[in-house]
């Protein structure tokens, strides 16, 4: 049985995750059991930690006492840190268990996440103001909770710089908005919540760019001495190398990058990736042009700013060799020519 040949309240229902940042825990998360017919929630458990299987079976019993039936199935989503102990709880009831997409999942719980979301505190809140940003890249510029942390330290993201990504976020729009005493006070909030890591020295000297490019330097080198390999901090070293025309540096510092975000961080390796190929077309190697783009638009197919620069600058560019300006197969998918 599919999620689509659901016909009854009983054929199945979907345990989801959902995050909320509480005054008193900080970032807990909060495991909802859906009727995937109805998308009414059952019943749900709140745990600072993943939630245990004695809580899970509570959670699932309980489900079953307030809607007097029990599932045949139970859908949990493929990635959910959760899934193997959703799995054992079922086994021990004898309901049958399954793993599916997001994709699969999104129509039987977008009406539950769409209402839960005014609760949230803000984590899309700076790519919601922007009516150009897809759907896609706000999901992709968001890391997974349990995935690999972006900054590289090789924990997972909720036991690393997650704490601190909401003050981190009001930083850079205070920074950007000329608003120096302001970011300085959200960075030293992220600072006392996860140490000064090479994300956070990384973070000033975004936040000091706006305002004095020596305190910005400092903070990079500071950055660099705690982790040499820091994919943000290399990211930036990219950037100034391109401000000052030296493309070779460039390209080494993103390629550094590169080598070091998750493979899950698509919204940076993205970015990264557009950049790299900018650098390489100021020296007019078209080859690796193309194919840094090409990498960025299959991370996030919605980047509409590279699928312009891959037309503009090489598939329609008499300048670039014909056999370069050919869309490549894999490519072919995700872009329509205008």
């Amino acid at each position: 049985m599919s999620l689509l040949e659901i016909k009854n309240p009983d054929d199945a229902w979907i345990i989801h995750r959902e995050e909320v940042d509480t005054l008193q825990d900080g970032i807990c998360d909060i495991y909802v059991v859906l009727d995937a017919i109805s998308r009414h929630c059952l019943e749900m458990e709140t745990s600072k930690d993943l939630p245990s299987s004695s809580q899970i079976l509570e959670l699932i019993k309980k489900s079953c006492s307030k809607a007097n039936t029990t599932p045949k199935k139970i859908y949990i989503l493929k990635k959910d840190p959760l899934a193997e102990v959703v799995q054992a709880v079922c086994s021990e009831l004898k309901i049958t268990f399954e793993v599916a997409t997001k994709k699969d999942l999104d129509p039987f719980i977008s009406d539950f996440t769409n209402s839960f979301k005014q609760f949230k505190s803000g984590k899309n809140e700076v790519l919601d103001k922007n009516d150009d940003v897809s759907q896609e890249e706000i999901d992709a510029f968001i890391p997974e909770t349990y995935g690999p942390c972006p900054c590289a330290s090789g924990k997972k993201y909720r036991f690393c710089c997650q704490k601190a990504f909401k003050d981190i976020t009001f930083a850079m729009c205070e920074a950007q908005d000329g608003h120096l005493d302001k970011a300085l006070f959200y960075m030293k909030q992220a600072e006392d919540k996860i140490g000064l890591t090479a994300e956070i020295l990384c973070r000033y000297a975004i936040t000091w760019s706006f305002f004095d490019r020596k305190k910005t330097q400092e903070f990079l080198e500071k950055a660099l001495v705690i982790n040499p390999n820091h994919p943000r901090t290399n990211y930036i070293l990219g950037i100034e190398s391109v401000e000052k025309k030296d493309y070779q540096s460039a390209i080494t510092y993103y390629q550094k990058a590169i080598d070091n975000y998750p493979i899950e961080d698509k919204f940076h390796l993205n970015e990264t990736y557009n950049n790299l190929g900018t650098a390489y077309y100021k020296l007019k190697n078209y080859q690796m042009t193309k194919e840094s783009w090409e990498k960025a638009l299959v991370l996030l197919p919605s980047d509409k700013m590279v699928a312009n620069n891959l037309f503009q600058c090489i598939y329609t560019n008499p300048v670039v060799p014909k056999e370069l300006r050919t869309i490549s197969p894999f490519i072919e998918k995700f872009i329509k020519k205008k």
